[in-house]
């Protein structure tokens, strides 16, 4: 009631909302947090936050709603399931163009009429049968690749495992060459730092800019490669959207393939390589994989779950908006805290606990509402088939975490393991020596 009588007033009155009393969220420095737990920092640069599950658990009981300094900007961070869902759910007051930058074709920082037109596209080329035209790939190139981890006895995850195996997906997925591998994972996370740049307004790298539009050259190539061809992949039905039917640009065939392929493969990468560190936590779940059928299909929605790689949206006010008690002002920067929310204990009974057995389908790891994840099928079907050659596969996993694990480090979008390396002790002794040479 208060806050509706603060917007009506600020409606009616020519003063600045700065100048009425209105409450505003605490900063996280003046928060008086606890020992062993430092200010919660929009930037992470030292890995600090590579885990950051106990300053959300902190933020949800003493502070879900708070302010961050960023420049001249003021950031609210926002940690309570019920109040992220309130916003997703406002998509027009909460908007996801973030800036008034429109140099990407990036479909999770628009807002409609653009995306839905643009999401229609990629939908229509992302569909369920294609997805199921890579399973077979899938499971082969995972089972070769976690076989010679096997063979050696461990290795590191996102190098030997996750990314060789995401990577080889979405490229046949799209129709890019695998045999570009090296090249086109450094693209990919070049421009990805790109597009984060450019989302925040911030001055420019030394080459990720350049990289990012080589690669796109490079992406634009193929699509008129995969048009000739009359490719069925989804780069071919981009390519037909441009160049047959005219219902998007060239610009926007490009730059959406380009962010297909780098949302293909960055987020499942650091998903393939989370379960590691559930398998460690947890080492019966090996045996639960083992021998329930469904439990593999639960292992991933658990595990998106709780250790879900997209950890926050951000949204701009699009005018005066309740959340959480307070009222932010229009174009207020607003970071709502998924994977916190994902965690919620008024929501998830222990929810800072792995419980392969409960039903987590209703979490936020794949988006919500119209900026749902398109790619949730594929995730789910590189994660589940991984699943099942785990409980097939391994009979232990271990590593040590001061010495083994080192987190991403950033500006906290995209959370899980920069590298890990692991020992594996195989359920069959005998495979103790490379399968695959």
């Amino acid at each position: 009631m208060y806050l509706s009588l603060i917007r009506k007033l600020r409606n009616k009155m020519s003063t600045p909302f700065e100048s009425i009393n209105v409450p505003l969220p605490p900063y996280s420095h003046e928060l008086n947090w606890p020992k062993g737990l430092a200010p919660y920092r929009l930037i992470d640069a030292d890995g600090a936050q590579g885990e950051p599950y106990a300053h959300y658990a902190w933020l949800r009981e003493n502070a879900p709603v708070m302010r961050v300094k960023h420049g001249e900007l003021d950031v609210w961070i926002v940690t309570r399931h019920d109040d992220v869902r309130a916003a997703l759910r406002k998509p027009k007051l909460f908007q996801s163009q973030v800036t008034d930058n429109r140099e990407l074709a990036f479909i999770t920082a628009m807002d409609n009429p653009d995306h839905a037109r643009l999401r229609q596209v990629v939908a229509s080329a992302f569909t369920p049968k294609v997805v199921a035209s890579v399973e077979g790939q899938v499971r082969e190139t995972a089972s070769k690749l976690l076989d010679d981890m096997i063979g050696a006895g461990g290795g590191e995850v996102v190098s030997s495992l996750a990314r060789p195996l995401t990577l080889t997906t979405i490229s046949n997925l799209v129709g890019l060459p695998v045999h570009d591998f090296h090249q086109v994972n450094h693209w990919c996370e070049q421009t990805f730092v790109y597009f984060a740049r450019l989302a925040r307004n911030a001055p420019g790298s030394e080459n990720d800019e350049k990289d990012a539009r080589e690669f796109f050259q490079y992406v634009n190539g193929h699509l008129r490669r995969l048009h000739k061809e009359g490719s069925s992949s989804v780069g071919g039905s981009l390519a037909r959207a441009w160049l047959d039917d005219g219902t998007i640009s060239e610009k926007e065939a490009t730059e959406l393939c380009a962010f297909v392929f780098i949302a293909g493969f960055e987020t499942s990468t650091r998903l393939i390589a989370s379960s590691f560190l559930e398998l460690q936590h947890n080492p019966l779940l090996l045996e639960k994989l083992r021998v329930d059928p469904d439990a593999p299909r639960r292992f991933v929605e658990e595990l998106v779950r709780m250790r879900g790689p997209t950890h926050r949206s951000v949204r701009r006010t699009t005018e005066d908006a309740e959340i959480g008690g307070y009222l932010a002002p229009r174009h207020t920067l607003v970071r709502l805290m998924i994977a916190s929310a994902n965690r919620d204990h008024l929501v998830w009974l222990d929810g800072d606990t792995f419980n392969i057995d409960r039903d987590a389908t209703d979490h936020f790891g794949f988006g919500y509402g119209i900026h749902g994840c398109l790619g949730a099928p594929l995730a789910r079907l590189e994660m589940r088939t991984l699943s099942r050659l785990f409980g097939q596969k391994l009979k232990q996993v271990t590593f040590d975490p001061d010495r083994d694990l080192v987190f991403l480090k950033g500006n906290s979008m995209i959370n899980g393991p920069e590298t890990l390396r692991i020992d594996i002790k195989p359920l069959n002794e005998s495979a103790l020596c490379p399968v695959h040479q």
